[in-house]
């Protein structure tokens, strides 16, 4: 806008038409080229750096895009003289926003074949995993005496859950089933909160609950590992793996690629938050293993975070500082290793470092003997 366009007026004119045509444009964006370049990436082999630059680019020609098209939309409207024109450019770009908004508020409409239902059973106690579940669902609960629904979704996740949150409210008092709500953030370090209610949950013994955030993916399989390490003594009697996210489904982490040693054993760099919480902290990995130096001020930090990781998570855990060990140190260690609980993931940092090619060297050296 010149210096003339940039009256309270104007500028307040673009901000919302920016806000709503943003809005609906980004929804197109994200539901059709990001998703779309998604898919095509991991079927591909793209490095994860590479994918989250195209998916920037994205964003970045979304940004102009949209901004263009408010500023064309604002300067429209100024310049009409009529009432009825304004309020119609108002009240399309008004429309937009609220078709995309319904979309979100919809999770059913995002649901696909590998969001199905899984099922656990803890000493008795029935636990059934799902995405997000409409009335018709909750009214199909109780006909099927469901204890209760236990709600993941966070307030935090805005727009869409909290208004998700008080419509299943509303929907389970209708409906006459208990809705618990335990709010999960999809990250490794905010969920601390989540062991004291599970602790609760335990003791109350016996019952059936569906279990659920909003598509049934991650946050559901870390509250899954979350609860069997909770439920002391108790045994999985029956797990269904469907839906949850293995080493098998990716062949790079954001550091490098991935290795499969043998059947259930990985080598990786070391995972972001986020690939922590989407493949490893989601049941499908017994041990973790680390070749980093404690000794090293560098390599410390990180130690220190994926033990408490493991702890939190009932993992195994296990440290070998590989740079530091000799020939016949490093053959011993490989050998216990190979005997510990799979499936197993072994990492250093990067997966291109010195240490890691001569670990996979060790390792492969070993299993052909």
């Amino acid at each position: 806008m010149n210096k003339s366009e940039l009256s309270l007026k104007n500028i307040f004119l673009f901000l919302y038409y920016w806000l709503c045509l943003g809005f609906f444009l980004g929804t197109l964006v994200l539901m059709g080229p990001v998703r779309w370049l998604a898919v095509y990436s991991r079927a591909h082999d793209w490095s994860a750096p590479r994918e989250k630059a195209l998916v920037f680019l994205f964003i970045g020609i979304l940004a102009v895009v949209s901004a263009l098209c408010a500023r064309l939309f604002a300067l429209r409207t100024s310049a009409s003289a009529a009432k009825p024109a304004k309020a119609a450019f108002a009240g399309a770009a008004l429309g937009l926003f609220l078709v995309s908004l319904w979309f979100w508020m919809n999770p059913k409409l995002m649901i696909d074949k590998t969001m199905e239902v899984t099922f656990s059973n803890y000493s008795g106690t029935e636990f059934i995993f799902g995405p997000y579940p409409e009335k018709e669902k909750l009214l199909e609960l109780k006909k099927e005496y469901y204890t209760a629904v236990i709600s993941l979704l966070s307030p935090a996740v805005v727009p869409f859950e909290p208004a998700l949150m008080g419509r299943e409210a509303a929907a389970a008092k209708e409906a006459g089933i208990e809705l618990i709500s335990i709010p999960m953030l999809p990250w490794v370090s905010t969920n601390d909160h989540v062991e004291g209610r599970i602790e609760e949950l335990v003791k109350r013994g016996g019952g059936k609950y569906y279990v659920h955030c909003y598509l049934g993916k991650d946050r559901v399989n870390i509250f899954k590992k979350l609860l069997s390490s909770k439920a002391a003594g108790a045994k999985i009697t029956s797990q269904d793996p469907v839906g949850m996210r293995t080493l098998y489904d990716i062949k790079k982490f954001e550091r490098g690629a991935i290795a499969i040693l043998d059947r259930d054993v990985f080598f990786t760099p070391y995972p972001t938050d986020e690939e922590f919480f989407g493949y490893i902290l989601n049941g499908s990995v017994k041990t973790l293993v680390s070749l980093l130096d404690p000794a090293n001020k560098e390599d410390l930090p990180w130690i220190t975070k994926e033990k408490a990781i493991s702890v939190k998570y009932k993992m195994k855990y296990a440290n070998y500082s590989w740079k530091t060990m000799s020939a016949e140190k490093k053959e011993a260690a490989t050998k216990e290793i190979m005997k510990l609980e799979k499936p197993a993931v072994i990492h250093a940092f990067l997966s291109q470092s010195p240490e890691c090619v001569d670990f996979v060297d060790t390792y492969n050296r070993l299993k052909a003997r």
